[in-house]
């Protein structure tokens, strides 16, 4: 075999290669299927790992040595992130290796209510596969750090294993944007109140009331309260201080020596007691205009509300 029928063998070779290498890469393990599978990538996988995963699965053809190829050939190894995926066999490897390197996992819709504290939503969380309930936990009071009422309720779409410290960060990301949009602290200054004591104050306008006008009133009977010097005596922050709202507070738990009690205390806690929504911090800005002192949670689930002690007495015994 002379030089020239040599150089044309190699060429040959290293066309069919070329050839078998890129059908490979994008012609699919089965073109024909409508099959989408759920395939869960651990946290630590690697290539290999990868790989043998996705064949168990039928995603890509057993031995599939052109996936190891491509992975060194192009230093992706590194670059492919675990998750929860949705792929199917009609997938090329290219399009397979795009989805895992950008990371393009199954995000579910989770709503967070309004009101719930930073335990409720731990448990939620966790629940719910995102991140683990006692890291998030140690993250979301630590020392004298409390994030408590700036975890803001709403509904976040998330993959599973999010983990703690990217879910605290979304929170407060989204808290901020939904302060800087409407205005909030610039209110709250221009009202001689700090964020931390309007979104306080919200967190107990939020687990008092439940409707809009409700919470403006309520809004109402605290500012007043807060301008005499009256103490806000408000059982949600009693029920925060037990950890719990199952029974009837009694004069024992009035008297819980804690600085979020309202009935021993003037002025409002230290921190929030719950994560308030949007209606809640807008009507501790913008209470109703009324001169009310006192409320009672009324049998149709709405309150009543008065000026005075003695009215509200009666008001009491109404119920």
């Amino acid at each position: 075999m002379n030089f020239v029928q040599k150089t044309l063998f190699l060429f040959s070779i290293f066309f069919l290669c070329s050839i078998l290498f890129l059908t490979a890469l994008y012609v699919p393990f089965n073109e024909y299927s409508s099959e989408m599978k759920t395939i869960q990538i651990p946290i630590g996988s690697n290539a290999t790992h990868i790989r043998n995963i996705l064949e168990e699965n039928l995603i890509i053809r057993k031995n599939a040595l052109i996936f190891n190829i491509y992975v060194r050939l192009f230093d992706l190894g590194n670059k492919l992130r675990y998750g929860e995926y949705t792929l199917s066999s009609s997938m090329n490897l290219i399009d397979i290796l795009g989805k895992l390197i950008k990371g393009e996992v199954i995000e579910y819709k989770i709503t967070i209510p309004e009101g719930y504290n930073y335990v409720q939503i731990a448990d939620l969380l966790h629940e719910k596969d995102i991140l683990n309930k006692e890291q998030f936990i140690k993250l979301a009071v630590n020392g004298d750090r409390s994030w408590e009422g700036f975890l803001f309720p709403d509904t976040y779409e998330l993959p599973k294993n999010y983990g703690s410290i990217k879910m605290l960060e979304t929170f407060l990301t989204n808290f901020n944007r939904i302060i800087e949009k409407h205005e909030i602290r610039k209110t709250a200054v221009e009202m001689n109140f700090t964020l931390n004591e309007i979104i306080t104050l919200a967190s107990i306008i939020e687990k008092e009331a439940k409707n809009i006008e409700d919470k403006k009133l309520v809004s109402a009977v605290f500012h007043n309260r807060l301008k005499k010097e009256m103490k806000l005596q408000s059982c949600a922050t009693i029920y925060y201080i037990l950890g719990h709202n199952t029974k009837k507070l009694d004069d024992y738990d009035l008297k819980i020596e804690s600085p979020f009690n309202t009935y021993i205390n003037k002025g409002l806690p230290p921190n929030p007691i719950c994560n308030p929504g949007l209606d809640s911090i807008k009507a501790a800005l913008n209470p109703a205009d009324e001169d009310f002192l006192y409320f009672v949670l009324g049998e149709d689930g709405n309150h009543i509300f008065s000026k005075d002690y003695n009215e509200h007495l009666k008001n009491k015994n109404k119920r």
